[in-house]
């Protein structure tokens, strides 16, 4: 049996677009400000042998305004060139020809590829026993040019600011353009010969729905920073955004010196006004002193405001900070945490020959734990640390 395939072998084809216009489209811009657009149309004749296509569109300059969507557009025209088929058995025989293509694209923004498919049988076909000459009679049979997807068209709309956010920039954005098609021949008797020749045509429309750039205002309320432990603080503030020209993320922005800021963590977000935010910070281990934070407010087009700077003084790790009561003391120990407690500690006391003389796990609760003992008089030091002993902090005790 003789069988003849168009083959799809690896490849790279790389096409950058740079044809732009300017148009009206349906997005609406704040402010009654007139919505526009920048679209990148092309189209490709896929060459033989390849299966794979990397597209790039060029990004979105921020200076020129802010996205409010994207569309996304293949149209796919595929054609069956030639294919044809001759008996060469003395007898009658049956020949089926089937083309099967799928074309997707993946790339940013897009959920899911976007996916054009067929798959199309000719025949059957009854062909007479081989006889001269060759290539015509009732023994062959032959089709030429036929377009089984006349630009077929699969679009994809993106318009949540989320996914905007990465098409802004100078540089561009690329796409995976995947191929898959072939022809597959048989007939009975299994003595044939076959010629199959496809083609495709390709057009990328690539449309950005634009506004222009606004001084977007800083809707960022309240934002306040307030220690909770030694070496941790809680970050607040609300948003008295408008549906309008909403942020899409909020930065929150750390320094040492009030001058240089450095990022420390991201919040998204909410599209509803009056949202309250809030952001944990902790220390890292050997940093205290004073800590200055701000919060960026990001806009889909990379647009910042900035809110008020905000201090607190915070220790360097989270050893537990206590103090002694009463001390010097009769047997009785007592020890006051400088915040409420709730986790094990592990106490440990050392006496004046550096001897263990009390190794214990307890549960502490509040702010105030009370050890029974009945150490002879003399000078002792107390050791608490957390129970991954991570941390720890050392005090003087005097029993009398």
């Amino acid at each position: 049996m003789k069988q003849l395939y168009n083959r799809i072998l690896p490849g790279v084809f790389i096409c950058i677009f740079l044809i732009a216009a300017g148009q009206k489209t349906l997005a609406q811009c704040p402010y009654g400000f007139p919505s526009g657009q920048v679209a990148y149309d092309t189209s490709i004749a896929t060459p033989p042998g390849i299966n794979t296509l990397y597209v790039k569109f060029p990004q979105a300059d921020p200076a020129d305004g802010y996205l409010t969507c994207l569309q996304i557009c293949i149209s796919i025209t595929g054609v069956v060139d030639s294919v044809s088929v001759e008996n060469n058995s003395a007898t009658s025989q049956t020949a089926n020809i089937y083309y099967t293509r799928s074309d997707q694209i993946s790339g940013p923004g897009l959920s899911s590829p976007l996916t054009n498919s067929i798959n199309h049988h000719y025949g059957p076909y009854n062909l007479g026993g081989t006889a001269p000459p060759l290539g015509a009679g009732p023994d062959f049979i032959a089709i030429s040019h036929d377009t089984l997807l006349n630009a077929v068209t699969t679009c994809a709309l993106i318009n949540n600011p989320d996914s905007l956010f990465q098409f802004y920039g100078t540089d561009s954005v690329t796409y995976l353009y995947d191929i898959s098609a072939f022809t597959n021949v048989t007939c009975t008797g299994g003595n044939y010969n076959s010629t199959v020749a496809t083609s495709a045509v390709v057009r990328f429309q690539f449309k950005y729905c634009t506004c222009p750039g606004l001084i977007l205002p800083l809707t960022i309320g309240s934002f306040k920073v307030d220690k909770i432990a030694d070496n941790k603080a809680n970050l607040s503030w609300t948003d008295q955004q408008n549906a309008e020209q909403s942020p899409v993320r909020y930065e929150v922005e750390m320094s040492r010196n009030a001058i240089n800021f450095t990022s420390v963590g991201e919040v998204l977000a909410n599209q509803q006004a009056g949202t309250p935010y809030q952001f944990p910070f902790t220390t890292s281990v050997h940093e205290s002193g004073i800590f200055y934070f701000r919060i960026r407010q990001v806009y889909a087009n990379g647009y910042s405001r900035f809110s008020a700077i905000r201090s607190v003084t915070l220790k360097n790790s989270d050893a537990p900070a206590f103090i002694l009561f009463p001390n010097p003391s009769s047997g009785e120990i007592g020890i006051k945490f400088a915040y409420p407690q709730n986790d094990r500690k592990r106490i440990t006391i050392f006496n004046a020959q550096s001897q263990k003389v009390l190794d214990k796990t307890y549960l502490t609760t509040g702010t105030v734990l009370k050890i029974p003992t009945n150490l002879p008089g003399g000078i002792y030091w107390i050791r608490i640390s957390d129970e991954g002993q991570k941390y720890s902090s050392v005090n003087q005790l005097y029993i009398q």
